[in-house]
């Protein structure tokens, strides 16, 4: 079908350069046969493959979800101490605030979010708050508070309140290299300094995230240690900073566009605008759940991708199989590449990429106490975060509840990434081990908050740990890319394989690694792949119209 469309607004010559294909990447595609029933099957009921749900819905195509798991949400996971009293609270009771978000926690207020949190009516969140039927399944965001004054820092054994500049001179902490020690470095934030690299970068992306983006690309090869080696910073500065800045080894292990893009989301949103969802995280994806046709299927994993005759592709699963003329797959790639593709015309590059692409270990551990007792410190707070070079490097006290009075003492005790998580997580084998880990983190929140083992022993009522690595549906928390992985693998699995009948999805396909925002823009492209395989371009032009449209790198129009 052709359409005429006159070039009147930004979206409308978005929509005319899809028609026209003109950025997209080209590929080769097949229409599915007209005897073949035009049906979707999605791998993954997390947040890209509901989300992907929910646009198939608006455009009238018929689809199944497949879920390997025994619940939705994939890693939008809430996890409550005493579930059956949750279920019969109220947001005014305070057995409402008895969780913590193992997984997706929070949203950065910038434009870049908007298509989850944005006031339009096709921004998720209202959406699903004018589809669902009850007023509980609506979704409520509430100020995350992301800093607090009277939290605590402990560096080197020195402990101070956070609003204090942790510079290496607060700390003790001698940086020297062959004997020197520049002085100006020890007397500088940490956070500034890394600012102070990546403004040009982030600057770029604010005024034109696509051209930023590109520009961004020619220091892919490097991770951020060598980038900051490059400027004359040193080793032991260069530590420093990723102490005080990040998790161990990150500026190995990252390349400069990824610590660059994560950078860019604190310079573009202010940590006094960003929100968190009342009741936890997991309300989004039982609101999406509640408002989709079709509901995911359960305890459905999916072991075998294999092509038809006819041009469909087979999935199979729980001993069965079952045909569509499209597949998403929507899962992360560490469970995807268990499953059975040795039929399907993969080139190298893609079986490359879904073995290679790199997913960052990630762990929380919650803990209930009997009382906020951060609350009734001699400087108390409410909410924000302590940070500490001790093993569980980061905990993060609770955003939610404040006005509820006797709302329980739930906290994340420790939130760790890379080294630290890996470290960690080797104390979740046995229930021994466990114990021991529970003893740790309570003698580290002991020293962090500046009070007594004995004390926190008292309040200690329960805990929770999770390890996105350990977990069979993850195998790993979420794609944190490093060197030459933006521009020399991921483009490979931004375009479909099976005559643009197979396509790939999750947060790791996006520019928006890490947060829900990267599933639901790689859940767009996907649909969009599929309409343009099936030259639907009356349907690409309501995709367009109803749910606007993702910035150009998420549907890999980035130099690579």
């Amino acid at each position: 079908m052709r359409v005429s469309l006159a070039i009147s607004s930004p979206r409308e010559a978005y929509l005319r350069e899809i028609l026209a294909g003109s950025k997209y990447p080209d590929f080769p595609t097949t229409p599915t046969p007209s005897d073949v029933p035009f049906k979707v099957g999605i791998i993954g009921a997390g947040a890209g493959g509901l989300y992907t749900a929910i646009l198939l819905d608006s455009l009238g195509i018929d689809y199944d979800i497949l879920e390997g798991s025994d619940r939705v949400g994939g890693r939008i996971f809430t996890h409550r101490f005493n579930e059956t009293a949750w279920s019969q609270s109220t947001p005014n009771d305070p057995d409402y605030y008895d969780y913590y978000d193992v997984g997706a926690m929070r949203f950065p207020g910038m434009d870049y979010m908007g298509r989850i949190i944005g006031g339009s009516n096709n921004s998720l969140i209202p959406y699903i708050n004018k589809h669902v039927a009850r007023s509980q399944d609506k979704v409520v965001q509430i100020p995350y508070i992301f800093t607090a004054d009277n939290t605590f820092r402990l560096f080197n054994d020195v402990l101070l309140y956070n609003q204090v500049t942790p510079t290496a001179d607060a700390f003790d902490a001698e940086l020297s290299d062959d004997g020197t020690v520049d002085a100006q470095f020890a007397k500088l934030s940490p956070a500034q300094a890394w600012s102070n690299v990546t403004s040009q970068f982030t600057a770029a992306l604010s005024d034109n995230f696509t051209a930023g983006f590109d520009a961004l690309m020619k220091t892919d090869s490097q991770s951020i240690r060598a980038y900051l080696l490059s400027l004359g910073y040193t080793d032991p500065e260069i530590d420093w900073m990723e102490t005080i800045n990040d998790a161990t080894d990150h500026y190995d292990t990252y390349s400069m566009p990824q610590g660059v893009l994560e950078q860019w989301v604190f310079t573009e949103s202010k940590l006094d605008n960003w929100t968190c969802i009342r009741g936890g995280m997991d309300r989004v994806v039982h609101g999406m759940q509640q408002i989709i046709k079709n509901k995911p299927v359960l305890n459905s994993r999916v072991t075998a991708i294999k092509p038809c005759s006819n041009g469909e592709l087979a999935l199979e699963y729980n001993g069965t199989e079952q045909t569509y003329a499209h597949v998403i797959s929507t899962i992360p790639l560490g469970a995807l590449q268990v499953v059975d593709l040795k039929e399907l015309q993969l080139g190298y590059a893609q079986r490359n990429a879904i073995r290679k692409l790199s997913y960052d270990p990630s762990m929380k551990i919650g803990i209930k106490f009997k009382t906020r007792w951060w609350e009734d410190l001699p400087a108390p707070f409410d909410g924000g975060q302590s940070y500490s070079d001790l093993p569980l490097r980061r905990c993060v006290y609770p955003s939610y509840g404040l006005d509820v009075p006797g709302a329980p003492g739930t906290m994340i005790a420790s939130y760790v990434w890379g080294q630290d998580s890996s470290r960690l997580g080797a104390y979740l084998g046995t229930p021994e081990a466990q114990a021991h880990l529970v003893t740790i983190v309570l003698q580290d929140l002991a020293a962090m908050n500046n009070v007594t083992f004995d004390f926190l022993q008292s309040q200690y009522v329960d805990s929770h740990a999770w390890d996105w690595y350990r977990n069979e549906w993850s195998v790993g928390a979420f794609a944190i890319f490093s060197p030459g992985q933006y521009s020399r693998i991921m483009p490979a699995l931004m375009t479909p394989a099976q005559e643009g009948h197979l396509h790939f999805g999750g947060e790791a396909l996006s520019s928006g690694h890490a947060w829900i925002i990267g599933a639901v823009n790689a859940a767009y492209r996907n649909v969009l792949e599929v309409l343009k395989t099936e030259e639907r371009n009356d349907l690409i032009e309501t995709l367009v119209q109803t749910w606007g449209s993702v910035n150009e790198v998420d549907l890999g129009w980035y130099t690579s």
